[in-house]
C-alpha cells in the first residue's frame, strides 16, 4: 500500500493543469521561486502524493499557482476522508 505523503497533492495537479502548465514548466516556475530542487520529477511525487510537502514548499507553491495555501487544503468531507488514512501514513 502506497505512503499517502501529503494532502495537497491533487489541488496542486488541479491548478497546474487549469493554468494550462506542464510539469516541468511548473517545476521552474518553482525554481525561480526559490525552489532549487523542483523539477518534474518532484512535482510528480508532490502530485501523486508520494513525496512529503515541508510548510515552506507548500507557500512557495500556492504563490507560484496564484492561490493561498489555505485553499490547497482540504476541507470538510475530504478532510474527514482523508484524516486517518493522512494519520496513519496510509492511503
Amino acid at each position: 500500500m502506497p505512503r499517502f505523503r501529503n494532502a495537497v497533492g491533487p489541488e496542486v495537479r488541479v491548478l497546474r493543469i487549469k493554468r494550462g502548465w506542464t510539469q516541468d514548466e511548473l517545476a521552474a516556475r518553482l525554481v525561480l521561486a526559490g525552489l532549487e530542487n523542483a523539477d518534474r520529477v518532484w512535482v510528480a511525487k508532490v502530485e501523486s502524493q508520494i513525496r512529503s510537502v515541508f510548510d515552506f514548499e507548500l507557500a512557495v507553491i500556492a504563490t507560484v499557482l496564484g492561490v493561498t495555501a489555505h485553499e490547497m487544503l482540504p476541507r470538510g468531507k475530504e478532510l474527514k476522508r482523508d484524516l486517518p488514512a493522512l494519520q496513519k501514513g496510509e492511503r
